[in-house]
């Protein structure tokens, strides 16, 4: 891994849909090997109620046209999602997503994974560095293949909060999401404490959970005060890559950070699980130094960078 290059595809035709799919067309190549009879698509819902939080319908619409032009186009589409909603299927309702069912020829089936009765367990570090289990579901871990389509976000541990992080966190366990931040509780929450801990935390569930493919739609971002709000900006790109770590690298760097300042993509990146250093990633269609557009960071954001654990090498997975 050391050195070896990854490509990300970086579209900006001016349409949501077109986007993306072009973006994914742009790496036809590398995601083709990756696609199975059955496709999961992870939209990010993370709020049933605020569209600029959560995954557009027509970002969904660009993967599927993608998923169609392939030689041999999956025989399910499987769109999953653990949605912050008041009750199950909100999210799929209020983003139109329902309609998607009956407009492909190609069987889609929605998942509400708050809903899954199987779960295997992990263990997570706290903030005191004690274990304890995290709940994956067996509808995610079983999936041949899993796609994560995203939303450009800052967010108030993480710095952003793109594919990965969107894969990981919408699937565990609702219940067990405060415990990836290092806390059984949202009142106890801690920077940078929590920005050491949710790193670590990220990349141990990114063993069991890294999507197979990322997208990343940038069409309209959130910036400031993410990952919630409605502080926008106009970035205008969509981006896609088979190694989710350089996608969200150049999406990072498209929104005005440093790839190798986040945590995540650091450890990433120096343990091999994926190549997030710039140098080695080969972006096709539109190059990336031509959209950077500086979103405004989240107001704790100087405490998120003081990510480095002084014993992280104790914590991180290995092999």
């Amino acid at each position: 891994m050391a050195n070896s290059r990854t490509r990300v595809g970086l579209a900006r035709t001016g349409a949501r849909r077109l986007d993306v799919f072009t973006a994914l067309d742009l790496v036809r190549d590398d995601v083709i090997p990756k696609l199975r009879e059955q496709v999961m698509l992870k939209p990010n819902f993370l709020s049933s109620e605020n569209q600029l939080a959560s995954t557009h319908a027509d970002a969904i619409r660009g993967a599927i046209d993608f998923l169609l032009t392939v030689p041999e186009p999956p025989e399910e589409i499987i769109i999953a999602e653990g949605a912050n909603e008041k009750f199950s299927g909100q999210a799929f309702q209020n983003f139109g997503y329902t309609a998607l069912v009956d407009e492909y020829a190609i069987p889609i089936r929605l998942v509400d994974l708050h809903q899954d009765e199987n779960w295997e367990e992990t263990p997570v570090v706290l903030a005191d560095r004690s274990e304890v289990p995290v709940r994956m579901p067996k509808t995610v871990l079983d999936c041949p293949c899993t796609i994560s389509v995203a939303v450009a976000k800052t967010h108030d541990v993480d710095v952003v909060t793109l594919a990965l992080k969107n894969m990981i966190m919408g699937t565990i366990h609702k219940a067990d999401r405060i415990k990836m931040h290092g806390y059984h509780s949202h009142a106890d929450r801690e920077l940078p404490r929590e920005a050491q801990t949710l790193n670590i935390n990220l990349i141990r569930l990114s063993r069991h959970l890294s999507p197979d493919i990322g997208v990343i739609d940038g069409t309209v971002g959130l910036q400031g005060n993410g990952p919630g709000g409605t502080d926008a900006i106009a970035l205008g790109i969509a981006t896609a890559s088979a190694d989710v770590f350089s996608v969200d690298a150049v999406t990072a760097k498209a929104m005005g950070f440093e790839p190798a300042r986040i945590g995540l993509l650091h450890y990433a990146n120096e343990m091999g699980y994926g190549v997030a250093e710039l140098d080695r990633i080969d972006v096709l269609g539109t190059p990336v130094e031509e959209v950077i557009k500086p979103f405004k960071p989240h107001e704790k954001a100087p405490l998120q960078f003081q990510w480095q654990e002084a014993n992280a090498m104790r914590y991180l997975p290995v092999g």
